[in-house]
């Protein structure tokens, strides 16, 4: 199977649904072995997957990847949980994976070993990507057609995403003498300050 042979996204905004089963197409289209090592590493699991207030549940068969509604009576293996602006955020490098799960806005929920095969699929795709143009234009889709719902940014003196624990200035203090902080200059102010900052 080639790309070409692919059912192309609907004009409007497709479902949550509708993008799962299309990277896992194109996947397979352009990345046979690399989806077949998916499928092995996955076994017969089940997982949930939640965007904002959409949420599916997938699954491999003989036939390929199973993506349909939630059924109450399956018993799941696990479930990642995110937002639209988390994703968009990920898709434009803006945010890493492991800064996203410790700052709670992509939550995990299994076994660890479930888990961590979740994430090793994950990690098929995103090798796959920057050598699959298919998949990349399927990330371009999903920029455009859900930039839109992205949050606002963060108010000044709320947590920095990459740390979700309250600091304390002389912690704050030591990153930024071994410049370690993403933004120098806005610390800077809240050191200044200490009331800015979320000190216990």
């Amino acid at each position: 199977m080639s790309t070409e042979e692919i059912s192309p996204l609907p004009p409007t905004p497709p479902t949550l649904s509708q993008y799962i089963d299309s990277l896992i197409s194109v996947l397979g289209a352009d990345h046979p072995s690399m989806l077949a090592r998916m499928r092995l590493i996955v076994g017969d699991r089940r997982a949930r997957i939640v965007l904002d207030d959409e949420a599916v549940e997938v699954a491999f068969d003989q036939e390929g990847l199973k993506v349909q509604p939630l059924a109450g009576n399956i018993e799941l293996s696990g479930e990642g949980a995110t937002d639209t602006a988390t994703v968009v955020e990920l898709l434009n490098g803006y945010l890493e994976v492991s800064d996203a799960i410790l700052s709670g806005r992509l939550r995990v929920f299994g076994e660890a070993e479930d888990i961590i095969r979740m994430f090793m699929a994950i990690e098929i795709l995103l090798d796959a990507a920057p050598r699959t143009p298919a998949l990349q234009s399927l990330a371009a889709r999903f920029l455009n057609d859900r930039s839109s719902q992205r949050h606002p940014p963060a108010p000044d003196g709320a947590r920095v995403s990459w740390y979700p624990f309250r600091s304390k200035t002389n912690e704050l203090k030591l990153l930024q003498d071994l410049d370690l902080l993403p933004d120098s200059a806005k610390i800077n102010a809240k050191l200044k300050d200490p009331s800015l900052l979320n000190v216990k």
